[in-house]
């Protein structure tokens, strides 16, 4: 016995432990801690949890790991980029493209799939690609916004409100257009140089696997629009995975619904505190003070918990969806999506203080614009 513990006490403080598990993951620890120590006070209750969001999420995380395995999305980023010559152009093509896969795919799996890409041929082309990466950042939040799973604050909303999907669309459009409008006129920053490089050449894998996997998502996006129930698209999902890519189960952030699954506790919990519910209530009182406090809260506490948590105490829906989709511009963990491409840059070229200081002034107008545009259009809206 003291043998296991020794060995679990050397596995805990085991650096590469530490970093993997408690570091990247804090998240979840912080959520965790979170859960617990409510529940002490607020008995939990297992109603709290959102099991549709768990299965839609669990179930789009795993077409989208096809989706990368196979490179889909390396080959679409290859071809609209191999006819570039200026790292101007360049931004603007990886600007549109990182926006339209956002929407598709989350904002999340586009910059892991398009900040390598980045890097790889600004390495081959010799120009310095630290802007490009940090307005992608911006117009992978901003692109992903247009749909119901193009993140998962979305995702959320979109089931616990029971939104239509073109209601969902004729909200979010004029965001996304401003902000990808936006983006590019930050481009327009970049160099007009010629430079001459070679797209690295990408094929894609397993063309009848895809298939089937690109099957399976239409299917998850039936369940998400709620046309077919949730459970057939889980199903047919896991079944599909366990018969074809066993492997791909190893690579699901589970992490990160275990996340989701601690915040529904949390919050559920603290909506039952009386002094807490009075705060919430008077910070979403209409559309625009809900807009403009959900969108200040994602700076601290990022933009997926802030949208659970105002979930839980306003029916001013628009307002919402809104401000958790602005928030995701401004600090460095107002996103995942802005702590993606920042690990990834910095684990490349280093120069980690002056990519959050750009980062947080460029982010931080970006943020301000979109509340100033989000207020006017919620106003023509008659709010």
């Amino acid at each position: 016995m003291p043998n296991i513990s020794a060995a679990i006490y050397k596995t805990i403080l085991n650096k590469r432990f530490i970093k993997r598990h408690l570091v990247k993951e804090m998240m979840f620890w912080i959520s965790l801690l979170l859960a617990l120590m409510t529940s002490i006070i607020i008995p939990p209750r297992i109603e709290s949890i959102d099991w549709r969001v768990i299965a839609e999420l669990l179930s789009l995380m795993i077409v989208v790991q096809a989706l990368k395995e196979y490179k889909v999305l390396e080959k679409i980023a290859t071809i609209s980029l191999s006819n570039l010559r200026s790292a101007r152009s360049i931004g603007s093509v990886i600007v549109i493209l990182t926006a339209f896969m956002g929407a598709l795919i989350t904002n999340d799996v586009a910059l892991i799939a398009l900040v390598p890409l980045t890097l790889t041929i600004a390495e081959k082309a010799k120009f310095e690609p630290m802007w490009i990466v940090i307005i992608q950042s911006q117009a992978a939040n901003i692109g992903s916004a247009l749909t119901p799973i193009g993140n998962r604050q979305n995702l959320f909303l979109f089931e616990k409100y029971e939104i239509g999907i073109w209601e969902f669309g004729s909200l979010l459009l004029p965001f996304v257009v401003f902000g990808v409008c936006w983006t590019l006129l930050m481009n327009l920053l970049n160099t007009k140089r010629k430079i001459v490089f070679d797209v690295p050449s990408s094929e894609i894998r397993e063309p009848i696997r895809l298939g089937i996997f690109i099957g399976c998502f239409l299917v998850v996006m039936l369940s998400v629009f709620r046309i077919i129930d949730f459970r057939v698209g889980l199903v047919l999902t896991v079944v599909v995975t366990l018969v074809l890519e066993r492997r791909f189960f190893q690579k699901i952030d589970y992490f990160l619904l275990g996340t989701f699954l601690l915040f529904f506790v949390f919050i559920d919990n603290i909506s039952r505190m009386e002094i807490i519910a009075t705060m919430m209530k008077s910070a979403t009182n209409g559309e625009i003070r809900t807009m403009t406090s959900s969108a200040l809260l994602s700076q601290f506490i990022s933009n997926v918990p802030a949208a659970i948590l105002f979930s839980s105490f306003t029916g001013s829906y628009k307002g919402l969806l809104l401000g958790v989709n602005i928030g995701g511009s401004g600090t460095i963990i107002a996103s995942l999506a802005n702590l993606i491409a920042y690990r990834i840059y910095v684990k490349d070229r280093g120069q980690n203080l002056k990519y959050l200081t750009i980062f947080m002034v460029s982010s931080a107008i970006t943020l301000l614009l979109s509340i100033v545009f989000g207020y006017i259009q919620l106003r023509v809206q008659g709010f």
